[in-house]
């Protein structure tokens, strides 16, 4: 009989990690039924969408209200799904809010779970680690620190370092988007990355394009380049970007804008660490609702929002947050980065040390086989009390 597993990616980046190990589980159990939540990669790599992440994605209190019908129903529908198919595994990607509660259920249910890239409780809401560990059967985490925090707050939750899955799609990636760059090594372009969700596209595009076009005013020769995450529509985009304006949109080619552009202007998020993985020099910034900053700012108990800031343990990117995020403010910051060749050099290097925290490649690898020792476990065990 066919191995089941359920797969839960609600996000754009938990996409791109759940298909690649979508991909490794296919490998090491052949004739394995996946199901789950995710986007097109997901898909791609076999996996059966019982609902698509774009439609769940959500950033804010806002956004839970607008979203609640989607919400709801996923979680019903999913419920349903598990108790019918008992799978031998449900792993759950990120996505806390939404798989805390579908884990609850799960655990009912006597199924094993895994959860991969584990909620980043260390920043905020730390009492969650406990919840986590009732909950799941093994924590797969992905930055090295994580071990240690929660060895020292649930001693009893299984917890596997297997290094950052953004690891395995550096270089892969861009050599797939490489002809899509039109302009040559020595056109001086910098890359707009606005985020994923259609919330990060309201409240950024906005402050890109004028920051944009307020460096074109002062160095006309400059251009811009613009990734198309995966699931968005480029016309989302396009609504805030004047005619003509030198502003290219390239289809899911992050990797490569991160490699060719001089500078980046990025989201706070994982485009971040992607870019830190590239040792792309890069101003990042994040604006968000008035009500979620509050709450954010009085919750969060780390010293900056860039992850890479926090691998290196100190400031080495510029952040620009709320209503520090100008376009007069971010412009600025750009064209002096730009003009400081010493500056930016300090950033690749520091971000060389960055990326030899998070160890190699293979953390996809690694937990598909840390996946397959829960089942053959699960079953050894089964097979005793029979």
């Amino acid at each position: 009989m066919n191995r089941r597993v359920v797969i839960i990616a609600g996000e754009a980046s938990g996409d791109e990690h759940g298909a690649r190990l979508a991909r490794e589980l296919a490998a090491l159990l052949p004739g394995v039924e996946l199901s789950g939540i995710g986007g097109p990669a997901l898909a791609r790599a076999g996996c059966r969408l019982l609902y698509r992440a774009e439609d769940l994605a959500l950033v804010g209190i806002s956004e839970v209200l607008a979203k609640a019908g989607h919400i709801w129903r996923a979680m019903r529908g999913l419920r349903r799904h598990l108790r019918e198919t008992r799978p031998d595994l449900l792993i759950l990607i990120d996505f806390p809010d939404f798989n805390f509660r579908l884990a609850a259920h799960a655990k009912k249910l006597g199924l094993k779970i895994l959860y991969y890239i584990g909620p980043q409780v260390w920043a905020w809401r730390e009492g969650r680690a406990a919840r986590l560990s009732a909950l799941v059967d093994h924590l797969a985490v992905v930055f090295p620190f994580e071990k240690e925090f929660y060895a020292s707050r649930t001693p009893d939750l299984p917890v596997t370092f297997v290094g950052h899955p953004a690891l395995d799609h550096v270089q892969e990636q861009a050599g797939e988007a490489a002809g899509l760059w039109p302009w040559t090594d020595d056109k001086p372009v910098l890359g707009l990355l606005p985020g994923s969700r259609m919330s990060e596209i309201r409240r950024h595009m906005p402050l890109l394009a004028d920051a944009a076009g307020l460096m074109l005013r002062r160095r006309p020769e400059l251009a811009f380049a613009l990734p198309v995450a995966p699931g968005l529509n480029p016309k989302a985009l396009t609504l805030y970007l004047e005619a003509g304006a030198p502003v290219a949109l390239l289809p899911q080619a992050a990797p490569l804008v991160m490699q060719k552009a001089r500078l980046l202007l990025t989201c706070s998020g994982t485009a971040t660490l992607q870019a830190a993985l590239e040792g792309a020099p890069m101003v990042v910034f994040y604006k968000t609702g008035r009500l979620n900053y509050f709450l954010g700012k009085h919750l969060i108990k780390v010293p900056h929002i860039a992850m890479p800031n926090l691998i290196y343990g100190g400031g080495l990117l510029p952040e620009l947050i709320q209503d520090a995020a100008t376009p007069e403010t971010l412009s600025g910051l750009a064209l002096d980065l730009l003009d400081d060749p010493a500056r930016l050099e300090a950033m690749r290097q520091g971000l060389a040390q960055v990326r030899e925290k998070l160890g190699g490649p293979g953390a996809s690898r690694r937990t598909a086989e840390l996946a397959l020792q829960i089942i053959h476990a699960s079953a050894a065990l089964q097979s005793k009390r029979i």
